[in-house]
């Protein structure tokens, strides 16, 4: 599997780029990092060009520096992971945090974004609802942060090697910055709902139904502004659908992608 890194970006990819297809460009949460996605790669990479990298600050990516512009940070580190794998097109697929990066790639080079699916994230948009949401999660937290809450404990008692397995994906990453979650909702940094009609590629908010961070009622009606958006519940997943439940996962983002 090629990897690499590119201005201290940490990137995995497998396939080559396909001029008649876009590539899949994979975005984790603040529970993991690349490696999180491989039962996605099980599943795409077969047949299509699949790229993961590690956000700044995990994995083996380089922290952001002191003082930086955190929305010209996101948007660069994937712009330059795409230009390194010679990708023109993609097919987003963002994980609660990485929906930050997303959406703002998506705002700010939609020649290069085919599609946008959000998965269990408020993608750092002004929505009341699901920032009160978060906010009430927190409280139910540790040092690890979502981390804390990324597994169902139905999850754990039938999975406990995958959930074991979960855990030592994020004790990969450095500790979590406290200073990021503030960052991520500062006033400045949420987008105002009414900003995304300008989006004109399809995008899908794919939900889980016990997501104790972001429950759907947090998140519905999240994308009023963008024409067509659609919403899908995965019955019983938590925050971590892609992980929980990834043949679920997998056929719906499939479906998303066609």
């Amino acid at each position: 599997m090629p990897a690499g890194s590119t201005n201290g970006i940490a990137w995995i990819a497998a396939g080559t780029p396909d001029p008649r297809q876009p590539s899949l460009l994979l975005i984790h949460g603040a529970g993991g990092n690349s490696s999180a996605w491989w039962q996605q790669f099980a599943a795409f990479a077969p047949y299509r060009h699949v790229i993961a990298y590690d956000l700044a600050g995990f994995g083996r990516s380089a922290s952001l520096p002191m003082g930086v512009d955190l929305t010209v940070a996101m948007v660069g580190a994937a712009l330059d992971v795409l230009a390194a794998n010679g990708v023109q097109r993609a097919d987003v697929v963002c994980q609660s945090l990485g929906g930050w990066t997303g959406l703002r790639l998506a705002l700010a080079r939609p020649d290069l974004v085919n599609r946008l699916i959000l998965c269990c994230t408020l993608a750092g948009i002004a929505h009341p609802p699901g920032v009160q949401a978060f906010h009430q999660a927190a409280t139910r937290m540790d040092a690890r942060g979502p981390a804390a809450l990324g597994l169902t404990p139905a999850f754990e008692a039938r999975e406990p090697a995958k959930a074991l397995l979960y855990r030592q994906i994020g004790a990969a990453n450095p500790p979590l910055d406290p200073a990021l979650g503030v960052a991520l909702f500062a006033p400045g940094m949420l987008i105002p709902p009414s900003a995304l009609s300008g989006l004109d590629m399809p995008v899908h908010l794919i939900m889980g139904e016990a997501d104790p961070i972001w429950p759907p009622a947090s998140l519905h009606a999240m994308l009023a502004a963008v024409p067509g958006a659609a919403e899908h519940v995965i019955p019983a997943a938590g925050h971590s659908p892609y992980f929980e439940q990834p043949a679920e996962f997998n056929s719906l983002l499939a479906a998303c992608l066609s």
